[in-house]
């Protein structure tokens, strides 16, 4: 019976493993450390700073433990490896908890990509795709609505287009400015969110949330001492802390050929 049993399983894997392989998507995170990670708040070797692994969610955990409305620090952990072009999928859940000094705004995170300069600055040089439960509607001071775009960098820019489905009210972000979308739904608090983001390098990123496609950004670039502007062609993938709980799971990148 034992044999059986480990015949079946070990079968399960192979297909699964197989499945994987073919869909050409590898796995950032293996659901028990956080290897090939590390955090903005660090204090050294095997520590992550606000975040730890919930082994039973197989997930990312932020801020596991603290007492709600306990003042916290905000934190980002980035990926070791920088990449260029790719599809990442990840899963995200709010938990529920908030801290001071945001225990009473909406809850609020983000994936980050071209992430570069300092890894140890929150939050770092990057482009990010807003995590958020702020309606798509909303105009309250701090919006945080899931597919929104940040530029976290004076010297960086992107472009979007502005259409019936895509708008840019704010023309091209600098430091502290994003772009909106109207699109996208978050799920209740508590189910789990589908992100996506697609990465071409300088060229173009598309953000997609719950399979609806939100944002498209073209004509990444950055600013060079002399003044002029280089294609922003590759960085390290980051994910945000921002005093709201949340778990981030089944993180995966298919890392696409250069055209």
């Amino acid at each position: 019976m034992k044999r059986y049993l480990y015949t079946v399983l070990a079968a399960v894997a192979l297909t699964a493993s197989t499945f994987a392989n073919d869909e050409g998507f590898i796995s950032l995170f293996n659901g028990k450390t956080l290897e090939g990670w590390t955090a903005a708040r660090s204090s050294g070797p095997g520590d992550w700073g606000a975040f730890s692994v919930n082994e039973e969610e197989q997930a990312i955990h932020t801020y596991a433990g603290r007492e709600a409305g306990s003042k916290q620090e905000n934190d980002c952990l980035n990926t070791e490896k920088e990449y260029s072009r790719y599809i990442l999928k990840l899963e995200y859940k709010w938990v529920g908890n908030r801290y001071a000094p945001r225990t009473d705004w909406d809850r609020d995170a983000g994936l980050l990509f071209h992430v570069h300069g300092d890894l140890k600055k929150v939050w770092p040089l990057s482009i990010e795709m807003q995590i958020g439960e702020t309606p798509g509607d909303a105009t309250q001071k701090h919006r945080f609505h899931a597919g929104d775009l940040f530029v976290l960098g004076k010297n960086l820019r992107a472009t979007t287009t502005k259409t019936g489905k895509f708008y840019d009210p704010e023309g091209n972000p600098e430091e502290g400015r994003g772009v909106r979308t109207r699109l996208g739904t978050e799920k209740p608090l508590g189910e789990w969110n589908e992100m996506e983001i697609r990465v071409y390098g300088a060229e173009k990123a598309v953000f997609i949330l719950n399979g609806e496609k939100v944002l498209v950004l073209t004509d990444i670039k950055q600013k060079t001492d002399d003044g002029s502007y280089i294609p922003l062609e590759k960085g390290h993938i980051g994910l945000q802390a921002e005093w709201a709980e949340l778990l981030y799971r089944n993180i995966r990148i298919k890392e696409l050929p250069a055209e």
